[in-house]
């Protein structure tokens, strides 16, 4: 619902992308291969209470770290 503000994936699991969004959340979506849907949002992970301006994910693929104008940071 928010413009999104970053993206992030992992080489381990190079079907998972996680978003940023304005919204104040994280998708995680799975990629497809499809040709009528390109993917969608597996879980939306919701916390800070402004804007979610940056993530990463770890080189591992098991963890998620989000940034936020709410002055946290969110593992």
């Amino acid at each position: 619902n928010g413009w999104v503000t970053s993206l992030a994936t992992s080489m381990e699991n190079p079907n998972m992308l996680l978003s940023a969004s304005r919204d104040k959340t994280l998708i995680i979506w799975n990629l497809t291969r499809d040709e009528t849907q390109y993917g969608y949002p597996k879980r939306s992970l919701q916390g800070h209470s402004h804007i979610v301006s940056d993530c990463v994910i770890s080189s591992d693929g098991a963890y998620a770290l989000s940034a936020s104008w709410d002055k946290t940071l969110r593992l």
